[in-house]
């Protein structure tokens, strides 16, 4: 379960109580070893042979629990006393993953697990904090915000090396909804603003057992603010260089069995260069009841729209080049919940409506269900098991040209299945597979098996293999630049290997390395006019990745995380290399962040003649709380005043500094 309660800066004048918390798994068992923690005034605890965990904690507060092998989970606790708080954890999926947790207003708390904090960064999107805060993760971009779309778009997420140029191999999930343009098959990277987002899961590492298509590389996925407890409107607005703004409002409560959040967001620039101007609406509403003790029904749903300039590579600038585009989609869950078993039911629709300066026009849908659940079969084995169906596509046409692209759709079908089998008690086993037909393509297989050693309760080994794939486009099939009915699907094979180490309680370090194996990439060949998609391309990458994150004390937090990788084909725009860091301090009156990202070396084009340098970014950001639920803030972007460029042509602006303030009543 997700940790995504963003929660407000609690003051100093309450009060420690003492908190008995028991922690088990899914059957009743006690869970020796988990770690309490308190985020209130970053008090911690170990669990006994019991499964209980005593701590002075001021409440109310949220309060996280974390176990090698299990999902972490938080709650909020009102008030100690009585009986020990209860708390079930349930067996973690083996793969590599991130948690990164939006929050309006910073506030002192341990590590805690894959637990980052974004919003006090300065990210801008969420995709800017996937890149900052994921060492795997990387994102190009062409300007200060408007990653765009079309031939010189770019929000294009690699994870280790994988993604694809559009975007069509690592999957962004939207409150469980697979979203991506239904010809292109690839996200839009600028409807993803930080006014309605909670917690982002990055999945590092093929994910198709679960997602099928397109989470051939993995998944990000991005999870709704939960509602406050009790009313509650966060109103939060940023100025900065360039006339770069964000101006956010959400407001939510529970009133009884049900709960309602809504959000909109606004976002704008001039640019850093003539023509560059972006500016951007979104909003988002949601609704749930729960309906019994077991039954629970919500309807999110969210819609955007943008219009984004082009001002071209500086060698062969651009006039009047823009695209304007509306996206919205939503989707009806049903959950459930018993000793046994739990899961999910959702039926969700995406749609969107492209206008960009060349003449082409498109309206695409992306509309499906999806079933999925987890049973205790006995202590020690549980079982998930689940269907999805999606069908998506759309019609486009050229009103320069006069082309008519037609109108296209295709549907896909699967059942997947995943065991969780612990047979002693520092064992856990893992294994699952997805079965997936698809009208055009027909069915495949995508396997996953592993194993997680918990050496003790602080260190752990898991290694894993997996498999991955990807169906061709409706673009790739039917549209441009070069299209091919005979194209069949791209695959990858995933091999991994983990350890994950808390010597003390306040130091968190991970390594993982991996071999990735990807065949049947689909590569442009031949010379204009006699261009030709095909099956041609194979890659192979081979790399090491980690995270440390520390706490000296209390008020200092400090984190870093590093990409080595080998391929025998990297692509255009993605490093071989890639530091991130990232330094909070808790200065009693002013909070203090530094954070920033190193990147190696990457080819320019295709054939890999040419190389463009790499870059070291940094950010500051001074956070001041005034009064109460009242700060405000001031942040300079590329402190050091480094000239790079991401994409060739597009030089990326120097220092720049922005100020604003936060909220909430």
């Amino acid at each position: 379960m997700n940790f995504a309660r963003c929660i407000p800066f609690l003051p100093a004048i309450l009060t420690a109580q003492a908190l008995e918390v028991r922690v088990l798994d899914p059957q009743a068992a006690a869970i020796q070893g988990a770690r309490v923690e308190c985020l209130a005034n970053a008090t911690r605890a170990l669990t006994n042979i019991e499964g209980l965990a005593r701590l002075d904690c001021a409440l109310p507060a949220e309060i996280r629990v974390t176990a090698a092998g299990f999902e972490p989970e938080g709650l909020r606790v009102a008030s100690g006393g009585g009986e020990p708080l209860l708390v079930r954890l349930r067996p973690a999926p083996l793969r590599t993953t991130l948690e990164v947790v939006v929050r309006e207003t910073p506030e002192a708390g341990p590590i805690s697990g894959s637990r980052v904090e974004m919003d006090q960064r300065g990210a801008r999107t969420v995709l800017d904090a996937v890149e900052k805060l994921a060492p795997g993760a990387f994102v190009t971009r062409r300007g200060v915000m408007g990653y765009g779309i079309a031939t010189n778009g770019t929000g294009v997420v690699t994870i280790r090396g994988v993604g694809g140029q559009p975007n069509t191999g690592v999957l962004i999930l939207v409150d469980g909804r697979p979203d991506y343009q239904g010809l292109m098959g690839h996200p839009l990277p600028d409807f993803y603003g930080l006014a309605d987002a909670g917690t982002v899961n990055v999945v590092e590492g093929p994910a198709s057992v679960l997602y099928g298509s397109n989470a051939m590389g993995g998944v990000i996925e991005i999870r709704s603010a939960p509602p406050p407890e009790r009313m509650e409107t966060r109103l939060s607005s940023t100025l900065g260089s360039f006339l770069t703004g964000q101006h956010r409002i959400a407001n939510g409560a529970r009133l009884g069995r049900g709960f309602y959040t809504a959000a909109a967001g606004l976002s704008h620039t001039r640019g850093e260069r003539e023509r560059a101007a972006f500016r951007s609406k979104e909003g988002s509403l949601a609704a749930g009841y729960e309906l019994t003790p077991t039954w629970k029904a919500a309807l999110r749903g969210r819609y955007g729209h943008f219009h984004v300039e082009d001002p071209g590579p500086v060698f062969a600038p651009l006039a009047n080049s823009f695209a304007r585009v509306g996206r919205g989609g939503a989707g009806l869950y049903l959950e459930n919940a018993t000793r046994r078993t739990w899961g999910e039911t959702s039926v969700f629709s995406n749609h969107g409506r492209h206008i960009i300066a060349d003449g082409f026009r498109s309206v695409d849908r992306t509309t499906g269900a999806r079933v999925h659940q987890h049973f205790l079969l006995h202590p020690g084995l549980m079982a998930e098991a689940g269907t999805d169906v999606v069908n998506y596509g759309g019609r486009a046409h050229n009103v320069l040209t006069r082309v008519n692209y037609g109108s296209h759709e295709l549907t896909s079908g699967a059942g997947f299945g995943r065991l969780n089998w612990m047979p002693m008690g520092a064992v856990r086993l893992f294994g699952g597979a997805r079965y997936e037909t698809n009208s055009v393509f027909g069915g495949i297989a995508a396997p996953e098996a592993g194993v997680r050693i918990s050496l003790h309760p602080d260190y752990s080994l898991a290694a894993s293999i997996s498999r991955g794939f990807r169906n061709p486009t409706i673009r790739e099939l039917y549209l441009f630049p070069a299209p091919n009915p005979a194209l069949k699907r791209e695959q990858l094979y995933n091999y991994e290997l983990s350890w994950l180490a808390r010597p003390v309680a306040n130091l968190e370090a991970t390594v993982s390395a991996f071999y990735a194996d990807a065949d049947n990439l689909i590569v442009t060949t031949g010379r204009y006019p006699n261009l030709r998609l095909e099956n041609a391309g194979a890659a192979i990458h081979r790399g090491v990745e980690g995270m440390l994150r520390y706490r000296p004390v209390r008020a200092v937090r400090f984190s870093i995380g590093g990409l080595r990788m080998w391929s025998t084909n990297l692509a255009p725009y993605v490093p071989g290399a890639k530091i991130s860091y990232s330094l909070d301090a808790d200065l009693k009156r002013v909070f203090v962040n530094l954070s920033g990202m190193a990147v190696g070396r990457m080819w320019v084009n295709a054939q890999r003649t040419r190389q463009m340098g790499g870059y070291h970014l940094a950010t500051l950001k001074l956070t001041l709380p005034v009064r109460g639920r009242y700060s405000v803030f001031a942040l300079v972007d590329n402190l050091f005043d480094k000239r790079y460029q991401v994409i060739d042509g597009y030089p990326m602006p120097g220092i720049n500094a922005a100020g604003g303030i936060t909220l909430s009543f």
